[in-house]
């Protein structure tokens, strides 16, 4: 009776730990790939939201006090542009990253969507731009910006983002 159930026991074994290796290699193989994609996404976005800026430099966040936790990476410009931001909040169904630069007086140049996974139609409000466009040339008291009906909780998440950029602006700048 035992011999019956060893067998398949050691070729369920046996299928699990290929599967587990090809998963493995996969994964080992796909991951810097999704990696560069990434950084060049966030490279090009940084250039999309600051047209003017020469270059960036990255700013070490490990010692600002009081930096906002959704705070991802800050990069200055080289040219004195302003900073660009990368902050990650919780939405309705997931995180949404914002990437948004502002200019040295503390006025938003641009912000835009990095990603998302916000429901299918109600979530890519995040991504048009009659909701993004409030965003630019406001300051941190974020007049005329405001969440809309529908995706209220997409957007407040990404009005949040915002303040939360404005936020480490100020230490960053201040």
């Amino acid at each position: 009776m035992k011999k019956t159930y060893v067998m398949p026991l050691l070729v369920l074994t046996a299928i699990c730990l290929v599967v587990s290796a090809a998963l493995a290699f996969t994964d080992s193989i796909t991951s810097p790939v999704i990696a560069d994609a990434s950084d060049a996404r966030a490279q090009e976005s940084m250039i999309e939201t600051s047209p003017d800026a020469e270059g960036f430099e990255p700013v070490d966040i490990s010692n600002i006090e009081g930096l906002p936790a959704s705070i991802r990476e800050i990069y200055k410009t080289t040219n004195d542009v302003g900073y660009v931001f990368i902050a990650a909040v919780n939405g309705f169904s997931g995180d949404i990253t914002v990437i948004c630069s502002v200019a040295p007086d503390g006025t938003i140049i641009d912000s835009f969507t990095l990603s998302h996974t916000e429901t299918k139609g109600i979530g890519t409000i995040l991504e048009e731009d009659s909701f993004l466009s409030t965003f630019k040339g406001v300051d941190d008291k974020l007049v005329g910006v405001d969440t809309v009906a529908g995706a209220t909780i997409s957007t407040r998440a990404y009005i949040h983002a915002i303040e939360d950029i404005m936020t480490a602006f100020g230490l960053v700048d201040g």
